[in-house]
């Protein structure tokens, strides 16, 4: 059997029977920088809206260069959050470049949003960025998941997620993920599993499915 893929977490495997792509926050140092690139282990690197320096370009620089690894599956948690202290404006700033960056560099986006669904909405319009874009733990209703579907995202659903939305999105659209907790993403395929009425073994290799389509498809 597989190992579960867990799509989104800030740890590595704590057990053998998952697979993590862990993501990396910036800015790093050049010590930081240098474990993560050579660690060999699939990642994902951004510029998190909670994290944002006065002014991005050197972590944009650092992204850029990180973003050119084998290992880099996809930039972020990258996104807007109006419930942080940081200046909207340079969430959007630093959110419209990273999309930016991800089209050039052929990746998907790990996207991270908190009550900005408007504006996150406009700048993906303006940008464009032609590549997939997944919104990291999931927890709408299943309105506004009926909506971000059809507007061609995917879902990533953690610990805490609303049951309906689970159920409603398309399998080909799915990704689990553990994002901050430290316990194994296993238990949460079978409380999918169980309430998408499929295995835990299928459910994975759905998900492993979509991370190649992910993968390929952005590098069209």
């Amino acid at each position: 059997m597989f190992p579960y893929l867990n799509f989104h977490a800030h740890r590595e495997a704590v057990s053998p029977r998952e697979t993590v792509i862990r993501n990396v926050l910036l800015p790093l140092s050049t010590e930081e920088e240098d474990a993560a690139v050579n660690a060999g282990n699939p990642f994902s690197a951004g510029i998190h809206p909670w994290h944002l320096p006065a002014s991005s370009d050197d972590a944009l620089r650092q992204l850029g260069r990180m973003a050119l690894c084998s290992q880099c599956v996809a930039i972020g948690e990258a996104g807007l959050d109006k419930c942080c202290t940081v200046s909207f404006s340079l969430q959007c700033d630093a959110f419209a470049r990273q999309l930016g960056l991800a089209g050039e560099r052929g990746l998907p986006v790990i996207i991270h949003c908190v009550k900005a669904w408007e504006e996150l909405l406009a700048i993906m319009k303006r940008i464009r960025p032609g590549t997939a874009c997944v919104i990291h733990g999931f927890r709408g209703k299943p309105q506004l998941a009926e909506n971000l579907l059809t507007r061609g995202f995917y879902l990533s659903f953690g610990l805490r997620f609303n049951s309906e939305s689970l159920r409603l999105c398309p399998p080909e659209r799915l990704f689990l993920e553990t994002d901050e907790a430290r316990c194994s993403v296993e238990a949460l395929y079978h409380t999918a599993a169980d309430l998408r009425g499929c295995s835990p073994e299928s459910l994975n290799m759905q998900c492993l499915q979509n991370l190649y389509d992910i993968s390929q498809n952005a590098k069209k």
